[in-house]
C-alpha cells in the first residue's frame, strides 16, 4: 500500500487534495505535514514515505532548493512538487523534481511517482537503490556486473516523448569537466541511461552550510565554464541556464558539471549569460576582497564568446598562482589558445564545406530539374494584325493586295505541339493540300521535332552565337515543318498560308520598304548569320531559332516581326508554280530583300517556319 507524505500548510487545499488523491488511489495511506520543519522527521519515518508531495512556498519563501537537498538525502522517497497555486514558469530550468498539475495526467504522473525499481537487473546493471530525481526520470544507484563499477541508472517514465530525444542532445557533449554518459541499455520498453554519479557537493550545499569558496576554486569554476562553452559552440551544441546545483567541487576544489545541454524545450543561453549567472551564484560564496571583485567583474563581462572567457579565465588563474607555477600556467594558456585556433579553423574548415556541400547539391539539383524536369509552359498567345488593302511591286508590276489579317510572329512550338496533339482525335488527312500524302500522324513532325520540344521544356540556352540569355522555348518558332505540315496547321486552325503578295504587302508597308525593318542593311540587330561561324552551327545542326521578338529591330510597318531574319517563311504557290520561302533565316549572310522572288531549300531544311494568314 503506497505511503504519501503530502506537506502543505494551506489546511483547505490539503484537504481537497488528499480527496482528490484517495478518488484515485482509494488504498493510499495519506501521511500530513503542515510545517516546514516537520518534513525531515517525517521523511526519516520508518516506514519511509513512498512519495512527497510538497509546496516550494512556505510562509512566503522559496523553499526550491532545500526541497531539492531533502531529495538527495532520501532518495527513497519520490520527490513531487504539487502547490496551491500555479507553479508553471517558476522553477528553475533543469530543475529534477517534477511539478505536478490538477489535470487529467495527475493520475499516471502519480503512478510513475509511486514507481520503485531497485533489485531490477537492467542488462548487465544491477539496480540497488534510488539515488534521487532527475528532469527526465528517477536516478537509480546500480552496479556493473562485469566491471564492477557503480553508476547511476537513470530511468524514464513508460512511454516518455521527449526522453530518446534528449539523451541524443545530451550525448554530443564529451568533455572532461562533465559527468559522464556511459552508454544506453534496453529494458522492456524503455531505454535507461547509466551515468557516472555526481558524488561531489555542488554550490547549493555549499551556501546551504555556509561554507565559503576559495577564489582559486571560483576561477577555476570560471575556467571550466569557459572550456565546456567553447567545446559545445565548436559543435554547435545548445546550452542550458546553469543553476547552482549543476556545479560541484571535489575536496581539492576540482570543479564538475552535470550535463548542460539545453533540450526538452528548456531555454538557451550564451557562454556570456551563464558567466554572469555564476557570478551571482559565486558572490555570496567569495571573499569580498579585490580580487574577487575582479574575478566577479571578468564573469559579468567575459567577451562575446567562451573563448574569450576561458583566455581571461586562465589568465587570472595564472595570476593567482605562485611564481613557480606561473611558468606552467603560461604554457597552459598557450596551448590553450593554439586549442583554440585549430577549433575556430576547424568551425571555419566546417563551414566552408557546408556552404560548398550546398551550393554542389543547388547546383546538381537545377541541373538535373533543367536536363530532365523542367517542363516551361508557352507564353505567348496567336496574335494577328490586320493589313489594310494596298499596291505592292511584284517583278515590275503594281499589283492590288485586298485587307487581310496575318500573324505577329512565327507559328511556334507551342502552338504546333498543340496541333500535334489534337491531331491524334481527328481526320488529319482532310487538311492537306491537295496532290500530297501522309501514311501517318507521325509524318506531320519536323525531322527535329523531338529535340526542339525536349529543348524548348528545359529552356536550354541556343548556342554561344547568339546573345547571352537567349533560350529555345515553346515560344521559339518550330522549323523543318514541310509545305504540306504547313498547310495542313493553317487549315486546322481554319486558317491558311499567305500568298506572294500578301506576305510582300506585309513586309513593304505603305512606304514600299527593301527591308521589313526600312531601306539599309542590319547593323547586327536582326537574326542573320552574318557571322560564318553561324554556318557551321546549320552544318552541325544545332538549332538557332530565337523566340519570337528576341531581335526588336526586325519590325515590319505594321508591327509583325521577325520577317526579315530568324526563320524563312512558307507561302502559298501561284499558279503551277512550287510553294517558295520568302524573308531571311538565321544563316543568311546578308540580307533578303522584299523583292526578291520566292527561295527553294529542301523541305525540312531547319531555317523554314512559316505564319498563317485569313
Amino acid at each position: 500500500m503506497p505511503n504519501i507524505l503530502l506537506a502543505q500548510e494551506d489546511t483547505g487545499f490539503r484537504e481537497e487534495f488528499s480527496k482528490l488523491i484517495l478518488d484515485f488511489f482509494p488504498t493510499t495511506h495519506i501521511q500530513t505535514a503542515t510545517e516546514w520543519s516537520e518534513l525531515s522527521t517525517a521523511l526519516s519515518s520508518v516506514p519511509a514515505p513512498t512519495v512527497l508531495l510538497a509546496d516550494i512556498l512556505w510562509g512566503g519563501e522559496d523553499r526550491s532548493p532545500e526541497l531539492l537537498l531533502l531529495a538527495e538525502s532520501h532518495p527513497a522517497t519520490s520527490f513531487a512538487v504539487f502547490g496551491r497555486y500555479d507553479l508553471t514558469g517558476s522553477l528553475p530550468p533543469g530543475y529534477p523534481i517534477p511539478l505536478l498539475q490538477p489535470d487529467e495526467q495527475l493520475p499516471l504522473r502519480l503512478s510513475e511517482c509511486m514507481e520503485n525499481l531497485s533489485g531490477t537487473l537492467f542488462g548487465p546493471y544491477q539496480a540497488s537503490a534510488p539515488a534521487g530525481p532527475h528532469l527526465l526520470g528517477r536516478l537509480y544507484w546500480a552496479r556493473h556486473q562485469q566491471l564492477q563499477r557503480d553508476v547511476q541508472l537513470l530511468v524514464p517514465p513508460a512511454g516518455s516523448a521527449t526522453f530518446a530525444k534528449a539523451i541524443r542532445a545530451m550525448a554530443r557533449v564529451h568533455h572532461a569537466a562533465v559527468y559522464a554518459l556511459y552508454e544506453s541499455v534496453p529494458w522492456e520498453n524503455r531505454i535507461v541511461v547509466a551515468m557516472e554519479p555526481p558524488v561531489h557537493p555542488s554550490l547549493l550545499h555549499y551556501r546551504m552550510a555556509g561554507t565559503p569558496v576559495p577564489l582559486a576554486t571560483g576561477a577555476r569554476l570560471a575556467t571550466a565554464l569557459g572550456s565546456i562553452h567553447a567545446d559545445m559552440e565548436s559543435w554547435n551544441v545548445p546550452a542550458r541556464p546553469l543553476e547552482e546545483y549543476d556545479y560541484t567541487l571535489s575536496p581539492q576544489g576540482v570543479p564538475r558539471l552535470r550535463n548542460p545541454v539545453a533540450h526538452s524545450g528548456m531555454p538557451e543561453v550564451t557562454a556570456m549569460e551563464n558567466a554572469q549567472r555564476l557570478a551571482g551564484l559565486l558572490e555570496p560564496l567569495l571573499e569580498r576582497d579585490a580580487k574577487t571583485q575582479l574575478l566577479l567583474s571578468l564573469l559579468r563581462k567575459p567577451g562575446p564568446s567562451a573563448f574569450d572567457l576561458i583566455r581571461r579565465a586562465r589568465e587570472f588563474e595564472r595570476q593567482l598562482a605562485e611564481f613557480k607555477e606561473i611558468h606552467v600556467r603560461k604554457e597552459e594558456v598557450e596551448a590553450a589558445t593554439k586549442t583554440m585556433q585549430a577549433r575556430v579553423r576547424r568551425r571555419w574548415v566546417r563551414s566552408l564545406g557546408t556552404v560548398s556541400t550546398v551550393l554542389f547539391l543547388l547546383g546538381a539539383g537545377w541541373l538535373v530539374f533543367q536536363k530532365f524536369l523542367a517542363n516551361y509552359p508557352a507564353r505567348l498567345t496567336q496574335e494577328e494584325i490586320r493589313i489594310p488593302a494596298g499596291e505592292v511591286m511584284l517583278d515590275g508590276k503594281s499589283a492590288t493586295v485586298p485587307a487581310f489579317a496575318l500573324d505577329r510572329h512565327e507559328v511556334t512550338i507551342g502552338d504546333y505541339e498543340t496541333f500535334l496533339t489534337n491531331l491524334v482525335y481527328m481526320d488529319w488527312k482532310q487538311f492537306l493540300p491537295a496532290g500530297y500524302t501522309k501514311t501517318s500522324q507521325s509524318d506531320f513532325e519536323p525531322k527535329s521535332w523531338k529535340t526542339q520540344l525536349a529543348r524548348a521544356r528545359n529552356g536550354d540556352a541556343l548556342s554561344f552565337f547568339l546573345p547571352r540569355g537567349v533560350r529555345i522555348t515553346r515560344d521559339s518558332p518550330v522549323c523543318g515543318v514541310d509545305y504540306a505540315s504547313a498547310y495542313a496547321y493553317a487549315n486546322w486552325k481554319e486558317r491558311r498560308l499567305p500568298n506572294r503578295e500578301e506576305w510582300v504587302r506585309a513586309a513593304t508597308g505603305n512606304d514600299r520598304r527593301t527591308y521589313p525593318w526600312g531601306n539599309t542593311p542590319p547593323g547586327g540587330d536582326i537574326h542573320l548569320g552574318g557571322e560564318a561561324a553561324k554556318k557551321f552551327a546549320l552544318d552541325a545542326g544545332l538549332l538557332l531559332q530565337a523566340p519570337a521578338g528576341s531581335f526588336p529591330a526586325d519590325q515590319a510597318p505594321f508591327g509583325h516581326v521577325d520577317m526579315g531574319g530568324n526563320l524563312s517563311e512558307w507561302i502559298t504557290p501561284s499558279n503551277d508554280t512550287l510553294p517558295g520561302l520568302m524573308g531571311g533565316n538565321f544563316a543568311d549572310e546578308a540580307p533578303v530583300a522584299n523583292s526578291l522572288p520566292p527561295r527553294r531549300l529542301a523541305e525540312t531544311d531547319a531555317r523554314v517556319g512559316f505564319r498563317t494568314a485569313r
